[in-house]
């Protein structure tokens, strides 16, 4: 009997304190734990990011990839309006695709000095700040024109938000749909104040359409 409450008055191994060793190997358990979490928060974020949507121009025309999370929009005169509904600016980060036949008389030299004063035609305080010439698919050429405007995103649905000042790039290029030869112009736009955290996203699209070389 004085055996059996002599076993009830010894303390639980439960309750011993662990031992060096025993500490050292939760704290590597523990550390082990955390950066896998990491590691697996890293490769999701990034799976994330990475994601994209196709949209095909037609014919033999590039496909142009955007990000998976960007809403399509209809807008007149386009072929295709995405933009960041994550944006922080009421003017939302956007990708837009425009073409058309390419006219007689025109090639990229002649568009490079009438494309921007259209823009100017259109956008309000519209400032050209330069257009350079890059190298495309097949050795062509293709013109990558960057300027800045001021646009009034809320004021169409009545809002009395302050105007924006709009930082964009359009790469020109001509190519051929396999029955005529066609002007593509793909624009990368947000608000400049959000520009430095989007033109690498651009960048990425345009690579995505051959132009090679360069950092906007």
């Amino acid at each position: 009997m004085s055996a059996w409450f002599e076993a009830l008055r010894r303390p639980s191994i439960t309750n011993e304190p662990p031992t060096k060793a025993e500490q050292w190997r939760n704290d590597v358990l523990v550390i082990l734990v955390a950066v896998v979490a990491v590691v697996l928060a890293w490769l999701i974020r990034n799976s994330v990011l990475n994601a994209s949507q196709d949209f095909p121009l037609g014919g033999q025309l590039p496909v142009v990839e955007y990000p998976a999370g960007w809403i399509k929009q209809n807008e007149e005169g386009l072929l295709l309006q995405v933009v960041d509904p994550t944006s922080r600016s009421t003017f939302d980060a956007r990708l837009q695709v425009f073409a058309r036949d390419l006219k007689p008389d025109e090639n990229l030299a002649s568009i490079g000095t009438t494309w921007p004063l259209q823009r100017g035609s259109s956008l309000q305080f519209f400032r050209h700040l330069r257009t350079e010439t890059r190298i495309g698919p097949d050795g062509q050429p293709m013109l990558l024109i960057s300027y800045a405007y001021v646009a009034d995103p809320t004021r169409a649905s009545g809002g009395t938000g302050l105007p924006v000042v709009v930082r964009a790039d359009d790469l020109v290029f001509v190519a051929n749909d396999g029955a005529a030869d066609r002007l593509i112009v793909v624009t990368g736009a947000a608000d400049a104040a959000e520009w430095p955290d989007r033109v690498q996203t651009f960048q990425k699209i345009f690579e995505g359409l051959g132009m090679q070389g360069g950092e906007q």
